[in-house]
C-alpha cells in the first residue's frame, strides 16, 4: 500500500510517499520539499490571503505529483503554520474548497508526541529529551522509562526568531545576540530537568541540517549521527563566529536554510545547555513518521524502538 502525507509546516511544505508492509513496517519511497515560508504572509496573528494562495499553490502540485504515479489521496497534516493564527478555519475552508483536500491541524502536545515516535524507530530511548525545531514552534517531549512523560510546545522557532530579530539574510553580531536573548528568556519560564540529560535526540530540519554542517566541518562520514558536547559547541562557536568559511559550508550543504539557520543554532545550542545534554542524536526520521505510525492500524504496527 502506498501512503502519501504533506507537512504543512511554517518553513517547509513537505510530500513523503512512503511504502506500507503487510506487517505495519513502512519505508520512505521518496519526498519532495518546497521553501514556502507561510510564517511570512502572518501579520498580527492572521495568515494573509496570498499565504493561503501560497499553500493552495504547493499542494495542487503535489497532489497533481501524486497523480503521474497513480496515487488519489493524501493526507495533508499542519503544524505552527495554521495552529497558531486567528484565522485557522478560513484557511482550512479555503484549501479543502481549491485543493480537495481536509487538512489536520495538530496540536503542539500531539507535535511532540509523533517527534518521539518518529524518532524511536531507529534509536532505542529509554530516558531523555527529543526536541523539534520548526519554522514557528519548537517542541520537547520528556522520556521516561520508555514512555511520554512530558509533551510541550513552544511558539518559538528557526523562521520566527529570524523574522523578529533579523533584518537582511546574514544575522549581524548585535542582532545573534538578541535572538540569543529573546531564547534566554523563553527557556528560563519553561520546567525542564535539571539533572544531567545522558541523551537529547533532535528530529526535524534544523537538527538535521546542524548535523550535516557538523559532519563536513569535523569531517565525519554523512552516515554519523551522534555528536559529544564539545563537538557540538565547537560547531556552534565556528557558525556563531559568522565567519566567511562557515557561510560558505551552510551554502554547500543547506542553502536553502541560510537565513534561519544560525538562529536555529541558537536555539538548539540553548535546549543542550538547558538540558545539560551529554550526548546529542540527530534521528533521520521525525514527525512525519509519527504521524504515519500514529494512523497505521494499532494491530498492524510494528518496529517501534529498533536500534
Amino acid at each position: 500500500m502506498k501512503y502519501a502525507i504533506v507537512d504543512l509546516g511554517s518553513n517547509t511544505v513537505r510530500l513523503s510517499l512512503y511504502n506500507i508492509l503487510s506487517d505495519g513496517s513502512f519505508s520512505l519511497l521518496f519526498s519532495e520539499k518546497e521553501m514556502v515560508g507561510l510564517n511570512n504572509y502572518i501579520v498580527d496573528r492572521t495568515l494573509s490571503k496570498a499565504g493561503i494562495q501560497r499553500a493552495c499553490q504547493v499542494l495542487d502540485n503535489f497532489r497533481g505529483l501524486l497523480l503521474q504515479f497513480g496515487i488519489s489521496q493524501m493526507q495533508v497534516f499542519a503544524t505552527a503554520s495554521l495552529r497558531n493564527i486567528r484565522n485557522t478555519e478560513e484557511a482550512v475552508a479555503a484549501i479543502k474548497r481549491t485543493v480537495g483536500v481536509d487538512v489536520e491541524v495538530i496540536s503542539g502536545a500531539m507535535e511532540a508526541e509523533l517527534g518521539y515516535y518518529g524518532a524511536i524507530r531507529d534509536l532505542n530511548m529509554e530516558n531523555g529529551v527529543v526536541f523539534d525545531i520548526g519554522g514557528g514552534s519548537m517542541e520537547l517531549t520528556e522520556i521516561q522509562g520508555g514512555a511520554v512523560a512530558k509533551a510541550q510546545s513552544i511558539p518559538i522557532g528557526s523562521l520566527e526568531l529570524f523574522n523578529r530579530h533579523v533584518k537582511k539574510i546574514w544575522p549581524k553580531k548585535q542582532e545573534l545576540e538578541e535572538i540569543r536573548a529573546d531564547v534566554e528568556q523563553t527557556m528560563e519560564k519553561l520546567k525542564l530537568p535539571k539533572e544531567e540529560t545522558p541523551l537529547v535526540c533532535g528530529v526535524g530540519g534544523t537538527a538535521r541540517a546542524v548535523l550535516k554542517i557538523a559532519n563536513t566541518l569535523l569531517g565525519k562520514l554523512d552516515t554519523n549521527r551522534s555528536l559529544t558536547m564539545e563537538e557540538f559547541s565547537g560547531v556552534c562557536q565556528c557558525l556563531l563566529a559568522r565567519k566567511a568559511a562557515a557561510r560558505d559550508v551552510i551554502l554547500k550543504v543547506c542553502p536553502d536554510r541560510l537565513h534561519t539557520i544560525l538562529p536555529g543554532v541558537v536555539l538548539m545550542e540553548q535546549v543542550c545547555t538547558v538540558l545539560n545534554c551529554k550526548v546529542l542524536y540527530i534521528s533521520p526520521y521525525g514527525v512525519r513518521e509519527g504521524y504515519v505510525y500514529r494512523n497505521l492500524p494499532k494491530q498492524k504496527q510494528s518496529g517501534d524502538g529498533q536500534a
